[in-house]
């Protein structure tokens, strides 16, 4: 299971989405990213590595 989390993107940019993505990640990749929040479960793909468990 997947959770959404609120990164830490391309914080230079003027749109709210490049700034601070909303992912779908899985616990392996999570750490890979600056998490600004967590979100929901989710079955979503994992966006970094793909996973669908």
């Amino acid at each position: 299971m997947r959770k959404h989390y609120t990164t830490e993107g391309d914080v230079n940019s003027k749109k709210q989405k490049e700034a601070y993505p909303v992912l779908a990640l899985c616990d392996k990749c999570v750490s890979n990213y600056i998490v600004i929040s967590e979100g929901n479960r989710t079955y979503d793909r994992c966006a970094k590595c793909g996973a669908d468990d």
